[in-house]
């Protein structure tokens, strides 16, 4: 079994609209990733349904659209090489839309305007940090492929930048000594502390981010313009009727806002 099926949880959906075509409906699901973190992703690991904002959304957006699809799991690093290789047609996740991302491949609409980033440390050390300054010369981490860890290389000054494939990983290593800090993702990193996910952590709540608000939008292969037309068409009427909104806030993200 090859890496990328490892990886892969997947789970079909039907989803022809009333009145399609004989052949829209024999056409071959397209094929749409994400990472499985919540909310974005809840992955029930008994019977391997998936559910969550960016499943949601992309069931809403193939219904709309009359587009068979198939959403399925991979590690966030990956997801843009299995893009550009043509392992899948789409990636729906909490991805920003970034100049060196639109590079490789092409973004839809921003579909969220995300918080930005957040510093994760032993919920005994009591320090005040209020920039990544004030990590200096201590080992730290963020996620494979991530804006947080592209942040950290940027700033640089750290004794160690480790990278880690999931979230998950990053907040271990901070449980575990292994680094003084993680930089992650803010909406993935409060539903883990409010759902108890962050055991002998906190969110450093002095820290004051001086990046951008992430625009994060919905990517397809490089100079597919036809699934992209149909993708930012959808999500336009699923927008203008409060679609979005609601499968937002029936995820636990209650700050969605018109994105721009």
């Amino acid at each position: 079994m090859n890496w990328f099926s490892k990886l892969v949880i997947a789970t079909a959906v039907s989803l022809g609209a009333t009145g399609c075509s004989a052949p829209s409906l024999m056409q071959q699901p397209l094929k749409v990733a994400g990472q499985d973190v919540q909310p974005w992703v809840f992955h029930d690991k008994n019977s391997n349904a998936l559910s969550g904002v960016f499943v949601d959304l992309t069931n809403a957006i193939a219904k709309d659209a009359g587009l068979p699809v198939q959403y399925q799991v991979m590690i966030f690093g990956d997801l843009i090489p299995a893009l550009a290789g043509g392992k899948i047609d789409m990636i729906a996740t909490n991805m920003a839309i970034t100049p060196a991302r639109a590079e490789q491949v092409d973004f839809s609409n921003p579909v969220y305007n995300a918080p930005t980033e957040v510093v994760v440390v032993l919920a005994n050390d009591t320090t005040a940090y209020r920039s990544l300054a004030d990590l200096k010369n201590f080992p730290v981490g963020a996620q494979k492929g991530s804006i947080q860890l592209a942040l950290l290389q940027r700033t640089g000054g750290f004794s160690e930048i480790r990278i880690y494939d999931t979230l998950e990983d990053a907040w271990s290593a901070v449980a575990s000594g292994q680094i003084k800090a993680a930089v992650t993702s803010c909406p993935d990193t409060i539903y883990a502390s409010r759902h108890g996910r962050l055991a002998a952590l906190r969110i450093a709540s002095s820290y004051q981010s001086q990046s951008p608000k992430p625009r994060i939008g919905i990517a397809v292969r490089k100079g597919n313009s036809a699934l992209l037309e149909k993708i930012n068409r959808s999500l336009a009427k699923l927008e203008a009727d409060g679609t979005v909104k609601a499968i937002f806030v029936n995820n636990g993200i209650d700050d969605w806002a018109p994105p721009k």
